[in-house]
């Protein structure tokens, strides 16, 4: 029986060893037997270097990049991409986990004509849980309204070669501003029906990126794009930056310019979150 392709781990983290101890077990863990994990430590002053020799001693698939000064989370993704050597990559936050059958999902599922597949997410927060269903085709036309994906697909290492990696120019939104330029190459994006991520949403909890960074990272991610988008894409982008930036918007203006399904999403969530 041939030997399945392997895929490469690759997980940024900065000081947050317990919760990186639970990450790269839930990919230790992992049904899909041929893998690699490749972590790339961003300067850590905590006892993560310490966890990480001890874990690449354990498992000999788990190999350890040291940033001896913080690159952040696109440098430190992109550094992970150059020394993985499997022929598909997925990546994993060091405060997130998986269902073990993560890999093994995605990659039955995965097929020419695809960018990337995903799953369903299931969003941890303030004790609370909720999953994330996502369409099960995003195409272009989906994400140029706003990120469908969420912050993970799996996909091939030549596609992200291809279309340069992530964009470290951008303080914000740079799986987002990838995924965009994936399915521009490569085809649409299949979800798995089954929340096979746990996403760490909790108040307070800085990701590897600056909070600070998040509204500019999104203007610039829009600007780049916007040539893509149609009016509608453009009225829903600068809809969704105002209300994130709490200025006040009017909702007549929003239900005459986008597809009904955005503006019954938007009213869903100003009643009921």
């Amino acid at each position: 029986m041939p030997q399945k392709p392997l895929v490469s781990v690759i997980i940024p983290t900065h000081n947050r060893v317990v919760l990186l101890n639970r990450a790269v077990n839930s990919v230790l863990e992992q049904t899909w037997e041929n893998l690699e994990v490749v972590v790339v430590d961003d300067a850590s002053n905590d006892e993560t270097p310490a966890l990480l020799d001890e874990l690449a001693v354990k498992y000999s698939h788990l190999r350890v990049v040291r940033n001896e000064e913080s690159r952040q989370a696109a440098a430190s993704r992109n550094i992970a991409i150059r020394h993985a050597k499997g022929e598909y990559v997925t990546g994993l936050d060091d405060d997130d986990y998986w269902r073990p059958t993560r890999i093994e999902r995605l990659m039955e599922e995965f097929e020419e004509g695809l960018a990337a597949v995903c799953s369903y997410d299931k969003m941890v927060m303030n004790g609370k849980e909720v999953v994330w269903r996502k369409p099960s085709m995003i195409t272009l036309d989906d994400l140029l309204y706003y990120n469908q994906v969420g912050n993970q697909v799996l996909t091939k290492k030549e596609y992200l070669d291809h279309v340069g990696g992530y964009d470290e120019n951008l303080p914000s939104a740079q799986d987002y501003d990838l995924w965009i330029r994936l399915v521009r190459e490569f085809g649409p994006i299949h979800t798995v029906t089954s929340p096979l991520q746990v996403v760490n949403m909790e108040e307070g909890r800085d990701r590897i990126t600056t909070s600070d960074k998040k509204m500019e990272g999104y203007r610039m991610c829009f600007d780049k794009h916007q040539k893509w988008m149609s009016p509608k894409h453009k009225t829903y982008q600068q809809y969704r930056m105002k209300m994130a930036a709490g200025e006040s918007v009017r909702w007549i203006d929003l239900f005459r310019s986008v597809p009904a399904k955005l503006y019954l999403k938007e009213i869903t969530r100003k009643l009921f979150l």
